[in-house]
């Protein structure tokens, strides 16, 4: 018996030699396809990090020098060409990208993307804030991954991988120009009290539905300075003197758009050393006017859907010839008697002004307690045109609504169609006459020269009465209210 029994135990042994090899040899093949996971792919997403952030920091570094021209996507695409060959993959091969891997877009997707290559003119930069950095690895060798695993598998000789990032800001609808609050208070109550207990709302010092020359403030205890703002560096990075000027500006002037601010109160980079002839053209494009020292494309920056100009026609109110706006900042043409309280100043001073064309745009409204802040105050319900001998201080109040310029019952004459002219050849935007710009705490500047910084309190809606003048600078617009909150538009990346 124990004969027999180490005779079956050595034949089973005999057996098990064969499959001991079968199950070696399977263990090869699976070892080799670890080998190849863990060495090949592994290698292949330490190159994919690589090139992520070679394609990161070249979009980062391009999306900084987007300014709506197309010197802009000339500067960025260099910018990201040197960007990207500052970094390597494969440890030690400098990552080489050409324009044929950069594109630009107005937004972040795919969709809105074109080859930086084609972007030849302004026209077809404007809007042009983002930028897409493809970084393709080109074929990785591989180390197990081309050893065959079965039976006519021929492996895997190379991998390939890539980076991509898009950098870039979504514009908002400010102007870069930025002028002097009349007071430091976002919602103040002004004037008379009326029956129903309320009070008018001023912003900043303004008032809606009146007129102001932006360049002579001076009267109401403002500076008359008016800053041109930086529209593309965001303090408090560094900030490029020449991205103040009047070149850099006036494509963004065009279409009314920038990038300056996250938030309010902010911080803005910004110059009271510019040319006022391109902004004052960049400006009239509302007014379907081109060519000369503009650089406005109608394509991009078009006119309003209302071109009529919004002059003072109150007969004997106004100077003799009419003033080309409602220059209610020019004491000498006002009738002796007329004034208004300029609350921030302490005390109040009656200053003798005139106020020609009122409630064009919008209308004097009434403040409400701010629920998120009750310090201050919202805008609530709108007066009547039965209120302006309480709100406008004058012998028979405010001028009257006559023939030559009535004001309806609802909306504006801006609305009106007996007081509204198309524009010709060009198809119009509503609104467009409507500026967004910066209100500015000036005292509070620092800095000299291109790289002011200037403190902003918030971005209020002046609607430009009349087309802009150039001798004497003159910009005579209604104010309507304040934008709140800012839209963000910071320079971030996106995928």
């Amino acid at each position: 018996m124990r004969v027999q029994s180490i005779f079956r135990t050595g034949v089973r042994a005999r057996r098990q030699r064969g499959a001991v090899a079968i199950v070696l040899g399977l263990s090869i093949f699976v070892l080799f396809g670890f080998l190849a996971l863990v060495v090949d792919l592994g290698r292949t997403y330490v190159v994919r990090t690589e090139l992520q952030n070679a394609a990161d920091a070249a979009a980062l570094a391009g999306a900084k020098q987007l300014n709506q021209t197309a010197a802009g996507v000339t500067s960025a695409v260099s910018f990201a060409i040197a960007m990207a060959a500052q970094n390597d993959f494969k440890f030690s091969t400098p990552v080489t990208i050409t324009i044929a891997d950069i594109s630009v877009g107005h937004c972040p997707d795919d969709v809105c993307m074109v080859a930086a290559s084609t972007v030849d003119t302004d026209g077809e930069a404007s809007n042009k804030t983002f930028i897409k950095v493809d970084i393709p690895s080109g074929n990785l060798p591989t180390f197990f991954a081309m050893i065959p695993t079965a039976s006519g598998d021929t492996g895997t000789a190379a991998t390939t991988t890539y980076g991509r990032a898009v950098a870039g800001r979504f514009i908002n609808d400010i102007t870069p120009i930025g002028i002097c609050a009349i007071s430091t208070a976002k919602g103040e109550l002004i004037g008379p009290t009326f029956p129903d207990g309320s009070r008018e709302l001023a912003q900043f010092g303004f008032r809606r539905g009146v007129s102001y020359d932006l360049f002579n403030l001076g009267p109401l205890g403002s500076p008359a300075d008016t800053y041109l703002l930086d529209p593309v560096d965001i303090h408090p990075n560094p900030c490029d003197p020449a991205n103040s000027s009047a070149n850099i500006t006036a494509p963004f002037v065009c279409g009314g758009s920038s990038a300056i601010l996250t938030t309010t109160p902010g911080t803005v980079w910004g110059n009271t050393g510019y040319s006022w002839g391109k902004i004052q053209a960049a400006l009239n494009s509302r007014f379907n006017v081109y060519g000369g020292a503009s650089v406005c494309i109608p394509a991009q920056a078009p006119p309003d859907i209302n071109i009529q100009n919004f002059a003072c026609k109150e007969g004997d109110l106004c100077p003799s010839p009419p003033l080309p706006a409602a220059d209610w900042m020019t004491p000498a043409s006002a009738p002796a008697t007329q004034h208004i309280i300029n609350p921030s100043l302490p005390p109040a001073v009656p200053l003798p002004e005139q106020y020609g064309v009122l409630w064009s745009y919008s209308r004097a409204v009434r403040g409400v307690v701010d629920p998120d802040d009750t310090t201050s105050f919202i805008p609530g319900t709108s007066y009547a045109t039965g209120d302006w001998a309480t709100l406008y201080s004058t012998p028979g109040g405010a001028p009257a609504t006559n023939a030559n310029f009535p004001v309806p019952a609802t909306g504006s004459p801006y609305q009106d169609p007996s007081h509204t002219t198309a524009p010709t050849g060009n198809p119009g935007l509503a609104n467009r006459r409507v500026l967004n710009l910066a209100i500015a705490n000036c005292p509070l500047i620092t800095g000299t020269g291109a790289c002011m910084a200037i403190p902003v309190l918030g971005i209020g809606k002046f609607f430009m009465q009349v087309p802009a003048v150039n001798s004497p600078k003159k910009l005579y617009v209604e104010f309507a209210g304040l934008i709140d909150p800012v839209p963000v538009a910071d320079i971030k990346l996106y995928r």
